[in-house]
């Protein structure tokens, strides 16, 4: 499967044209390019008159994938991050070093003891859907939470080993290698167009650089990240949060 950059409006073309540029995606007019063998596996980064969003397919009921913090404020609660978020301490930091399209990150800044998140995403093109997504945040409590993040387009162990101190690293390695875990549109895209595999000594690196805490997701039929033991886990139906307590 491949990913392209298409829009939904002749007045559009120009804004696809610049952004395909940028992202280095071959940029297809669907009202008029009807060579280039597209199937339904393909992925489509459309620009729209709101927003700019992913598309699995070309049928038009095929629901778009965006960051969509104004529905996470409301109808998305991790109550298995926020367990493993317990004993942290007031105004602590984060890393999220695998920011995908923040709805891990949005979750660990409700807790109302976070101060600050910084997310890092290596994606070019999921770096621009989370830009978007932020934009697009109206809601005011999604606002407030928001104004916690500063993020970044920048490879992951290379920032880690450059960056600060932080009270908690968050790591999310996509679940590599578990195919037959049927997974949610927005975390099946990832899985099917990142080439951002998790690095080895990921984890190494984090556990000198977290003050309090490094939480790893998991699927819960997953050794651990790097075959280190973590201070204990905190694991559901199908996700395993391994967390690492820093002394």
């Amino acid at each position: 499967m491949s990913l392209y950059l298409t829009f939904d409006s002749v007045n559009l073309k120009q804004k696809a044209i610049n952004l395909s540029t940028k992202l280095n995606l071959r940029l297809v007019d669907l009202d008029k390019d009807n060579s280039t063998n597209l199937c339904e596996d393909d992925y489509f980064l459309v620009c729209s008159a709101s927003r700019i969003f992913l598309q699995r397919g070309l049928k038009k009921n095929t629901k778009p994938i965006y960051s969509d913090f104004d529905t996470w404020i409301n109808k998305y609660d991790d109550l298995l991050l926020r367990r493993a978020l317990k004993g942290l301490t007031k105004n602590f930091s984060c890393l999220d070093l695998t920011a995908g399209f923040g709805k891990d990150a949005f979750e660990i800044a409700k807790s109302k003891s976070c101060q600050s998140l910084i997310l890092v995403e290596k994606e070019k093109w999921v770096y621009e859907l989370l830009l978007d997504g932020l934009t697009n945040a109206t809601d005011f409590k999604s606002k407030i939470l928001i104004d916690k993040f500063q993020v970044f387009n920048k490879d992951n162990i290379e920032y880690l080993r450059a960056c600060k101190n932080f009270d908690l690293i968050y790591i999310d390695p996509m679940f590599a290698g578990v195919d037959k875990s049927k997974a949610k549109k927005h975390m099946q895209a990832l899985r099917d167009l990142s080439n951002a595999k998790s690095k080895d000594n990921l984890l190494e690196e984090s556990l000198k650089k977290a003050t309090q805490k490094v939480i790893v997701k998991r699927h819960r039929n997953m050794e651990f990240l790097e075959s280190i033991q973590p201070s204990h886990s905190i694991e559901g139906k199908v996700v395993r949060y391994d967390v690492y307590s820093v002394k």
